[in-house]
């Protein structure tokens, strides 16, 4: 009893920090009420739809770069389960310290003889790998406010950072025992995923500077990532994007992020039963 007192006690610190954060930038950048459900009325249904579809897509694409990812340490395991465990784990990061997505996927994965050490690894890559992808998207985006020929540059750098990871896992892969072509794709999987997802914020928040907006996004879903005590990172992507953004479009920034972050619960929902139902095909979940 007092071990589920605990667990409620941090789940509910991690939502009331949430909420914290939303009802600052609200308050930070002078947003009311009134203007608030204004702003959020008139999106347009037509771009909620599609930024649904879109942030959908965004998990696909993540679930196969999983599959891969399991593929390059040499799990045999058919694709499709190994997505749909992706998949049926999606809201467990909804808890605190925001790794539950990871623990459940190890202890279903180990239903398939995947041992931990891999899951380990696996989660470790990917979120690592994918912080990576968001600091570096920002860090561009800001460069390229600042001069437009930087994109040449950072594009180098981008293929020379590539370049250096998989060097370095071609120079262990016999230690760690890694195959470097379904790495490779998984971490192009990964990196493909955030376009869609970038995509779908820009749909609903029709920000005055793209590049402005996008370098906000990364960096507060860098930030979200890293507020392990917020479940899923609620409220720290969404005030640190409304922050970024200017004072102008406060409303419609913070009604756009907000809408953005439902549109992302409900389609981590949908993905959830799809994960459950290729798991139950598989007979995976009993």
């Amino acid at each position: 009893m007092a071990a589920d007192s605990g667990k409620y006690w941090r789940l509910s610190l991690g939502y009331a920090l949430a909420v914290a954060a939303l009802v600052f930038a609200a308050h930070y950048l002078g947003v009311q009420g009134p203007q608030f459900l204004q702003a959020i009325y008139a999106i347009d249904p037509s771009r909620l739809a599609l930024a649904f579809l879109l942030f959908t897509l965004s998990l696909v694409l993540n679930a196969a770069a999983f599959a891969l990812a399991n593929r390059a340490f040499g799990v045999s395991t058919a694709g499709l389960r190994l997505s749909g465990v992706w998949l049926a784990t999606l809201l467990a990061k909804y808890v605190p310290v925001g790794i539950g997505h990871i623990l459940g996927r190890g202890l279903m994965l180990s239903e398939f003889g995947i041992a931990p050490r891999t899951t380990v690894i696996v989660g470790v890559l990917e979120q690592g790998f994918s912080l990576l992808i968001c600091a570096a998207i920002a860090l561009a985006a800001s460069a390229l406010m600042s001069r437009a020929d930087y994109a040449v540059w950072i594009g180098l750098a981008a293929l020379l950072g590539i370049g250096v990871l998989l060097s370095a896992a071609w120079a262990v892969r016999n230690r760690i025992g890694v195959r470097i072509v379904p790495l490779s794709a998984s971490l192009l999987g990964y990196t493909f995923a955030m376009a869609p997802y970038a995509g779908a914020y820009v749909l609903l928040v029709e920000p005055a500077s793209t590049l402005t907006f996008i370098q906000a996004l990364f960096a507060g879903t860098v930030a979200g990532v890293l507020a392990i005590m917020v479940p899923g990172g609620l409220g720290v992507r969404e005030s640190v994007i409304a922050s970024m953004s200017s004072a102008t479009q406060a409303s419609t920034v913070l009604a756009g992020v907000a809408s953005a972050r439902a549109l992302i619960l409900l389609s981590e929902c949908f993905g959830t039963l799809v994960g459950h139902v290729l798991l139950r095909r598989a007979g995976a979940v009993r």
